[in-house]
């Protein structure tokens, strides 16, 4: 098939690679022309684990272009996908500007096309957008009586770091439309990665997008649950957060996915979306008690992280404070939302003298410019400092040699902001060891 993706982040550059990769002839279109000349020599602008192979092989093979041109490359598409970002205002909503004006540039370019076309919308949106973007594009083409189009509401179900294998290998494909013809074509789209199992599961737009959102949420409040109980296990005497987890995970009906202690959640996703379906909601009539404290839980997270910091080190001011890790997660070089950003924040506010180790950190560099020091090598980051943090689970970090940190650091304070390491491991060596939940010296 011929297909057009507007947009080229982690979504839109991910679907449109795979789908080339399967043999379709893809056209990602980006108004940055920076980006699109990157992407025309195999550069990207984003990592990925995997993607960059996939998007080298399919330039050179002729199935996946870039292009600034939205209009001649709509006009020649079956299926335009929209991928665009859909970032928060202020006020917690959801910004539509950036995809009203995909829809609206999409419908320029069919004012004068004939035949079927399938507009999808892969950007995640608050509830009821199906309807917004359907009336942009119905506004731009009437009166184009050889035109026929349908709306279908597909978002993605990818996490970042493991994008390209959740792509090929999906447990679901949620297709939300009213059009029979339109979902026949979007299944024959995705069918290469169906073979074995169907995952396609149809809904209605609404339930597609109200699906994406729930997902989101649902997740997001087991990782608030989770440290909202490890901060109770601090406080409570003989109590270990990794013991009690395992003990609950064992439930069938609970599990071990986004169960584990950590500096809060961030991200692209789930701060915006939790965000954006309660104020969403609220202006529809409903005020959602439940999802509302969810995020307010979750900063508040990342503000107790910071300030355990502080007084377990007796305050840092003047301070050396090695950090491991800034990327919201590993296998990404995604750092919006990061529980990082807002820590490291903290600690430089309070005087502390702040080296970071990440093995993708060049977007935190620009961030934080001249606040903080940036090294290349993990050990190298502990050298004379007082204490150590791992923030993000990098695997590099999960197995650091203790004798060797223990020679480079002048102090002893290890705070495993992921309860990756045996405390007991750390303690042997000369370490004060704390964790989240896990608040004891052996």
């Amino acid at each position: 098939m011929n297909i057009t993706i507007v947009g080229t982040g982690y979504v839109g550059l991910v679907t449109g690679a795979l789908f080339a990769d399967r043999g379709n002839h893809i056209t990602c279109v980006d108004i940055n022309p920076k980006i699109i000349d990157k992407l025309n020599n195999g550069e990207l602008h984003i990592y990925e684990s995997g993607l960059k192979e996939i998007v080298i092989r399919n330039v050179k093979n002729n199935n996946l272009s870039f292009t600034t041109n939205l209009n001649d490359t709509v006009k020649n598409s079956e299926i335009i996908f929209l991928a665009v970002g859909t970032p928060s205002n202020e006020d917690g909503s959801f910004n539509l500007d950036y995809l009203k004006k995909a829809a609206s540039d999409v419908g320029e370019a069919l004012k004068n096309v004939s035949g079927f076309k399938v507009v999808i919308c892969k950007s995640t949106v608050p509830q009821g957008t199906y309807k917004l973007l359907s009336s942009i594009i119905d506004e731009k083409v009437k009166g184009n009586h050889n035109l026929r189009w349908a709306y279908v509401s597909n978002p993605e179900t990818l996490a970042e770091g493991s994008a390209v294998r959740d792509f090929a290998k999906p447990d679901r494909i949620i297709i939300g439309t009213d059009s029979e013809l339109a979902y026949n074509l979007v299944k024959e789209l995705y069918y290469p990665f169906i073979i074995k199992r169907d995952r396609i599961i149809r809904g209605s737009p609404a339930d597609a997008e109200l699906a994406k959102l729930f997902s989101n949420t649902a997740l997001a409040a087991r990782i608030a649950t989770v440290n909202e109980f490890a901060r109770i296990a601090e406080v409570t005497e003989g109590a270990d957060m990794d013991n009690i987890r395992r003990m609950v995970c064992s439930d069938f009906r609970i599990g071990y996915n986004f169960m584990f202690p950590s500096p809060g959640y961030g991200g692209s996703c789930f701060p915006k979306d939790i965000q954006g379906v309660v104020n969403k909601a609220k202006s529809d009539g409903y005020h959602p008690h439940l999802l509302d404290k969810i995020h307010n839980s979750n900063e508040c997270h990342k503000d107790y992280i910071g300030e355990k910091i502080k007084t377990m080190l007796s305050g840092v001011e003047g301070k050396s404070v090695a950090i491991w890790g800034v990327t919201f997660k590993p296998n990404t070089d995604d750092i919006r939302d990061a529980p990082a950003l807002k820590i490291v924040e903290t600690l430089v506010s309070a005087g502390a003298k702040v080296t970071i180790y990440d093995p993708k950190d060049y977007k935190a560099r620009e961030m934080f410019e001249n606040k903080v020091d940036f090294v290349n090598d993990k050990y190298e980051a502990v050298t004379e400092a007082d204490a150590l943090v791992l923030l993000t689970e990098w695997k590099e970090f999960d197995a650091p040699d203790f004798a060797k940190l223990k020679n480079l650091m002048v102090g002893n304070n290890l705070f495993d902001f992921r309860n990756r390491w045996l405390p007991e491991a750390a303690n042997r060596n000369g370490f004060n060891y704390y964790g989240v939940g896990r608040n004891y010296l052996l």
